[in-house]
């Protein structure tokens, strides 16, 4: 494969041409030397811009990452606050949207349901303990007046009240003990 590659050293020499660098005139030579030097400017300014562009990035990176963090601490504030935000999210309604909310309802109207029994059973030996008051109340006074006659009736039952109440209609006690009669049974 050697072959292949190497120049025959005839063919050269007979077309010509020479190996080595070439000779530059000096048109040639000047017209090199610009080149490279707009070259050089062009990479110069195509670095400035690069440059710029990577500032411009970089700063325009900072500020949404400056954002970002400021975003996050007030997440994270708010996410603290939760009570506030459990208090906001029922005043404007919101909690009322979320899925759970709506995959619990028929829970939810039983729970109701068992709130309003809870607050009628209330109610209800409220009513019942006013009435109990009320009879403990009226048995008090029916008690008091049962006493009050019963002494009453004590009283107009000793034995000298009754002579003294019995003496206007002509009526003495006997000073004599009572006579048994007794009865011939044939």
């Amino acid at each position: 494969m050697k072959w292949l590659f190497r120049r025959d050293k005839k063919e050269n020499s007979a077309s010509g041409t020479v190996r080595g660098n070439k000779h530059l005139t000096k048109e040639e030579k000047n017209a090199r030397i610009e080149a490279q030097e707009m070259a050089k400017k062009a990479a110069d300014e195509a670095t400035k811009i690069a440059t710029e562009k990577a500032k411009k990035a970089r700063d325009l990176s900072n500020q949404k990452s400056e954002r970002t963090r400021q975003e996050k601490a007030t997440k994270q504030r708010t996410d603290n606050n939760s009570i506030g935000k459990f208090f906001r999210d029922i005043l404007n309604g919101t909690f009322l949207t979320g899925d759970g909310i709506t995959t619990h309802i028929p829970y939810l109207l039983f729970m109701c349901g068992i709130f309003l029994m809870y607050i009628s059973l209330g109610y209800k030996f409220e009513n019942i303990e006013r009435e109990k008051m009320k009879t403990e109340h009226a048995l008090e006074e029916v008690t008091a007046e049962y006493k009050t006659l019963r002494s009453e009736l004590e009283s107009r039952l000793q034995q000298s009240r009754v002579e003294s109440a019995t003496a206007f209609l002509g009526l003495q006690q006997p000073i004599e003990p009572p006579v048994i009669l007794e009865v011939d049974v044939k």
